[in-house]
C-alpha cells in the first residue's frame, strides 16, 4: 500500500489561500470602519466643544455676529456628522459583507479538511487491515512449517 495522498490537496490549498485573502479583506474593512467611526466621533466632540464654548460666551458678553457664526458652524458640523453617519453605515455594511464572505470561505475549507480527515482515517484502517492480513499469513505460514 502506497503512502497517503489526498487527491484534492491542491483544491484545499487554494481554499486556504482564498480564506487568507478574505481574512485580509475583512481586516481592512474593519480598520476602515474604525477610522470612519473615529471621524464621526471627532465631529461629535467638536460640536459639543463649540456648543459649550457658545454657552460660556453667552454667559458673558457676545455680539450677535458671533452667535450667527457659531450657529452656522454648528449647522455645518451637524451636516458633516449626518454625512459621516452615512459613510459609517456603508463601511459597516461592507465589513459585514466581508465577514460573511470570510465565514463562507472558512466553511468551504473546513468541509475539505473534514473530507481529508475522513480519507486519512479510511487509509489508516485499510493499512491496518493489510498489516493484519500480512501478520496472519506469517503466523499461518509459521504454524504450517512446524
Amino acid at each position: 500500500m502506497g503512502r497517503f495522498q489526498f487527491r484534492m490537496d491542491n483544491i484545499l490549498s487554494l481554499r486556504q489561500k482564498l480564506e487568507d485573502k478574505k481574512k485580509q479583506e475583512y481586516g481592512d474593512a474593519n480598520r476602515k470602519l474604525q477610522i470612519e467611526n473615529q471621524k464621526k466621533q471627532q465631529l461629535l466632540d467638536e460640536s459639543a466643544y463649540v456648543s459649550k464654548d457658545l454657552c460660556d460666551k453667552m454667559k458673558e458678553q457676545i455680539i450677535p455676529e458671533e452667535i450667527i457664526s457659531y450657529n452656522q458652524y454648528l449647522k455645518l458640523l451637524k451636516r458633516k456628522t449626518v454625512e459621516q453617519d452615512q459613510v459609517v453605515r456603508k463601511a459597516a455594511f461592507f465589513a459585514e459583507k466581508k465577514r460573511e464572505e470570510l465565514l463562507d470561505a472558512v466553511k468551504q475549507r473546513k468541509m475539505l479538511e473534514s473530507l481529508k480527515e475522513k480519507r486519512w482515517t479510511e487509509y489508516k484502517e485499510e493499512a491496518n487491515r493489510e498489516e493484519q492480513k500480512i501478520i496472519d499469513e506469517i503466523v499461518s505460514f509459521k504454524s504450517q512449517s512446524r
